[in-house]
């Protein structure tokens, strides 16, 4: 057995970190009760998503939201988590796309009534309470989204089947950020705060590569700290890890796993770098629309931080802090795998 670290992200964020909404514990209270009544999952399905602790991600995400807007925060990650499940692992392209059809029907509220558990879950949380919730400009917005993750998810699921299909990292970056479902929360966070951005704001050059940018801080620290559950269930090769082991402009020999961790963890420090230029260079779009372009980046890197935090705290990866036997609060990770 190898003991492979990943470093500790947080301590290049310290200015970002925030107390967790005073709403968490009446958020996951509610959670709970809702998954232990649940006629749709058994003992083992109750327990995974016990693990997930979506609650905690939510709450981090939007530490200054109300609880209302928060439940339904929570109801759209909940079904964006079985959507995930139904179209992973040994799902076909076929059942994927199944799947992203009934996805669109609930976005269209022409979902048929039905006895099948998952799409009882997805019509009653997504057409009956998100899409009530949340009206436009940031419905369709949301909407549009989300028809572009259940179609990456498609895709992801045609190059399980097809054995041939071999990522570059740059190939890979951009099919990773269709398929990790964080842009839909970037929208709830601007619903959340009453961020009417306009349209030509939002479309424009320099503010879609600062959300690239917050996506792929997002995908890179989710790829870190489930590559050793991925690997285990199916390879993960569909990993930013992995990948840097194939891709030659690495230099990375291709058995060199640590290699690999240290590579993606550079990447994920050079992008927010980047990030940090970005933010200063950005063009002025007038009083009003600037002051909310800023508060809607700090909502991005609200979302960034939140989901390290919760990938190190919650049961769903199973991390360990370097050095001891407790899950980690925040710290370098480490786990022991055998060499490959």
């Amino acid at each position: 057995m190898v003991q492979y670290r990943i470093p500790n992200l947080l301590t290049h964020l310290q200015p970002y970190i925030k107390p967790n909404n005073p709403n968490y514990d009446a958020l996951k209270a509610e959670h709970v009760a809702w998954i232990d009544s649940s006629c749709f999952f058994n003992d083992e399905n109750k327990k995974a998503w016990r693990h997930a602790e979506m609650p905690l991600l939510a709450s981090r995400a939007f530490p200054k939201s109300s609880l209302g807007p928060l439940r339904v925060c929570l109801e759209y990650m909940v079904v964006s988590l079985l959507l995930e499940q139904l179209t992973d692992g040994p799902t076909t392209t076929a059942q994927a796309q199944k799947w992203k059809d009934i996805f669109k029907q609930a976005f269209k509220q022409t979902l048929k009534e039905t006895q099948e558990p998952a799409e009882v879950i997805i019509k009653q949380l997504f057409t009956y309470g998100v899409l009530k919730a949340i009206k436009d400009p940031y419905r369709q917005c949301l909407i549009e989204n989300n028809i572009l993750l259940a179609e990456g998810m498609v895709k992801e699921a045609a190059d399980r089947e097809n054995p041939n299909t071999e990522h570059t990292l740059e190939s890979y970056m951009k099919a990773r950020r269709d398929t990790i479902g964080i842009r839909p929360m970037f929208v709830i966070g601007r619903w959340i705060h009453g961020l009417d951005i306009g349209h030509e704001v939002l479309m424009h050059p320099d503010i879609v590569k600062i959300e690239d940018g917050f996506v792929d801080l997002v995908f890179l620290a989710n790829d870190l700290y489930s590559y050793k559950k991925e690997f285990f269930e199916c390879g993960a090769h569909h990993n930013y890890v992995t990948i840097s082991l194939r891709d030659p402009i690495t230099g990375l020999h291709e058995k060199d796993r640590q290699g690999a961790l240290d590579h993606t963890c550079q990447k994920f420090f050079e992008i927010l770098v980047d990030l940090q230029h970005r933010k200063k260079a950005l063009p002025s779009f007038g009083e009003s629309e600037d002051s909310k372009v800023a508060m809607y980046v700090d909502l991005m890197m609200d979302v960034v931080v939140a989901n390290i935090q919760w990938s190190l705290a919650c049961k769903r990866y199973d991390l360990r802090i370097a050095g001891t036997a407790e899950a980690p609060k925040w710290g370098d990770v480490a786990f022991d795998m055998d060499p490959l």
